[in-house]
């Protein structure tokens, strides 16, 4: 059954099962809603649904496309060996597949362009199926080349694009809002209750728990926070914008407002890729996307 499930989603007919688990996830989570009476922010929800289907071509290309056929050539020119076996092949590509999406992930909060790109996805205010295919066209940019590495040890294109797909509807499962305590999972996996964690943007949540399918990986890698507070989806400094055309910009203008605070060209540059936190003069100021003061705050002092 995994090996049919997989070498399907593997295919040319996995990006509609893809888009059939997403859309269904979110068709269901508002029926459950309707019927428990609960809150749900249906300009939200549409807002998050306009942003994916908007940039679907274009992550098509860029998100795709182009990764895969990176992926392919590295398979049929560079690779070193070839894993015939396939419950072999599934595990090095599920094991891959979520060291690069932890570390691509994890860049894409410290790296101040990066984060511009990926702050999209964190804009809503709301949490549950529908946010977890909100995002901007060029995130996710460094996973292409990471994923390679797949390639390189032999996993077959099919094997990986699978083994992705499967845990791609993982990741628009564990942004569930009516799951509770998964009991001893809360430990093992990145359960929506821990990726409600990492949408959370109370101080001692930010920037935590960055894993798709194993919280392992936070655990090992020090960015694990458990859950202890309810949290507070969304950025420090929230964005209020329901129309895709506008909304998808967020992260982009959020950077520009604090390359704006520099006058020198080379600490205009350095807000690309430093932490989004920092600040050329040591000042968090009002559109510090990571902290938020409404004052001035004397942070440590600019490299």
């Amino acid at each position: 059954m995994i090996e049919q499930a997989i070498a399907t989603l593997g295919s040319e007919s996995g990006i509609w099962w893809m888009a059939g688990a997403y859309f269904g996830l979110v068709f269901a989570e508002r029926i459950y809603h309707l019927l428990k009476g609960g809150h749900y922010d249906n300009a939200d929800a549409l807002c998050s649904i306009g942003l994916n289907l908007l940039g679907s071509a274009i992550k098509l290309v860029f998100g795709l496309i182009l990764p895969f056929a990176l992926y392919i050539w590295t398979y049929d020119n560079l690779r070193l060996l070839t894993i015939d076996n396939l419950a072999i092949a599934a595990l090095a590509a599920f094991i891959i597949h979520e060291l690069a999406y932890y570390w691509d992930h994890r860049l894409g909060h410290r790296v101040g362009l990066l984060w511009a790109f990926h702050s999209i996805h964190h804009s809503s205010n709301e949490f549950n199926h529908s946010t977890s295919a909100r995002g901007f066209v060029l995130d996710n940019i460094p996973r292409g080349p990471l994923d390679a590495i797949a390639a390189l040890i032999g996993v077959p294109p099919i094997v990986f694009l699978g083994v992705s797909a499967l845990k791609n509807i993982w990741g628009i499962w564990n942004h569930a809002s009516y799951v509770g305590n998964l009991g001893l999972a809360e430990h093992i996996l990145a359960t929506p209750r821990n990726h409600m964690v990492h949408h959370a943007n109370q101080p001692h949540y930010i920037d935590k728990n960055y894993s798709q399918v194993l919280i392992l990986w936070d655990r090992l890698f020090g960015s694990f926070e458990p859950y202890g507070e309810r949290p507070i989806v969304g950025l420090v400094k929230q964005v209020h914008d329901n129309n895709p055309l506008t909304a998808q910009f967020a992260g982009i203008r959020q950077l520009a407002e604090r390359v704006g605070h520099a006058d020198r060209w080379q600490d205009k540059l350095l807000y690309l890729w430093k932490p989004p936190e920092w600040s050329h003069d040591g000042l968090c100021r009002s559109d510090c996307p990571k902290y938020g003061m409404a004052h001035e705050k004397t942070l440590e002092p600019a490299e």
